[in-house]
């Protein structure tokens, strides 16, 4: 490097922090600024280490150190068993592994997280070290583009407005992880919100979901009326009537000037922006069917 006018090479430090307060303090600022946690596995003695980044993500309280067994908790049932396999096919055979599994939480709506781990040998010691970074914004973006590919498939093969309502809930249900959906078209009259689908989780919770008239004041009817979405963080605050059981948020988008597509969870402020863009995106292709479907059948009544 050329000699710059107050510039001294002698200040320039490029060794690594000495002391392990300095490299603890690093590697927290790395670990803040990536959003990726770290942890290590002892074979030898069974024993658990994780960051208080790799906490967070698995909302585990920073002060714990919990076992092997407590954070195989906090994965979805459904993942428990590929965690479990993954890090003993890394013990016994020194495997390698990157994993993404389903993050358990009081609501319904799933955050996903993805585990890298590499082992080691140290000693005669198998010992497991990795990482853990929350993904659930990259799999809701993956997500949306399932939806465009799926559903659009499906949707094209529709030939009725029962058909499409059906479609839509499962995609809500098995694609955007909404389990709690309800599908609301409009009647002949335009005058009346009909439940065409509800899946069976949201009746389990909230029961038999009722219609709604397109004057009045509840968050389907505005959201018909206005062409907008809503989220709603906490139903206490939802000024009307209507029992929704344990749901105690939910998310609302138009089906186009067709219906309306709501889903709920058991939690409040569950939804975000992202999960109504989601939602939003899945009311818009089954606008665009139900709108082909109206056009096919005057076609062949003309």
């Amino acid at each position: 490097m050329p000699d710059t006018p107050g510039w001294d090479p002698s200040t320039v430090h490029t060794s690594l922090p000495e002391s392990e307060l300095e490299r603890d303090a690093l590697l927290a600022s790395l670990q803040r600024l990536t959003e990726i946690g770290v942890w290590s596995y002892d074979a030898s003695v069974s024993r658990l280490w994780w960051s208080d980044q790799a906490k967070r993500i698995h909302g585990i309280d920073p002060d714990a150190q919990p076992t092997f067994e407590e954070v195989l908790k906090r994965y979805s049932e459904a993942d428990r068993g590929r965690v479990n396999q993954r890090f003993t096919d890394a013990i016994e055979d020194r495997e390698p592994f990157r994993i993404d599994v389903g993050l358990a939480g009081e609501g319904t709506t799933e955050r996903s997280v993805r585990m890298y781990c590499e082992p080691h040998d140290e000693d005669g010691t198998t010992v497991l070290r990795g990482a853990v970074q929350d993904v659930t914004d990259v799999k809701r973006r993956e997500q949306r583009i399932e939806i465009l590919r799926r559903t659009s498939q499906e949707l094209r093969g529709a030939s009725s407005r029962q058909e499409v309502a059906e479609i839509l809930a499962d995609a809500a249900k098995n694609i955007l992880g909404l389990v709690n959906t309800t599908v609301r078209l409009i009647d002949e009259d335009r005058t009346i919100l009909q439940t065409v689908v509800a899946t069976e989780e949201c009746v389990e919770r909230a029961g038999d979901r009722p219609d709604y008239s397109i004057g009045e004041e509840t968050p389907a009817a505005r959201v018909y009326r206005s062409g907008e979405p809503e989220i709603h963080a906490n139903h206490e605050r939802t000024m009307d009537d209507h029992n929704r059981g344990e749901l105690q948020s939910g998310l609302y988008v138009p089906i186009g000037d067709h219906g309306v597509l709501s889903a709920g969870d058991i939690v409040v402020e569950a939804f975000q922006n992202h999960d109504l863009e989601a939602a939003s995106l899945l009311g818009q292709l089954g606008a665009e069917a139900i709108t082909r479907i109206g056009w096919m059948n005057r076609s062949r009544a003309v």
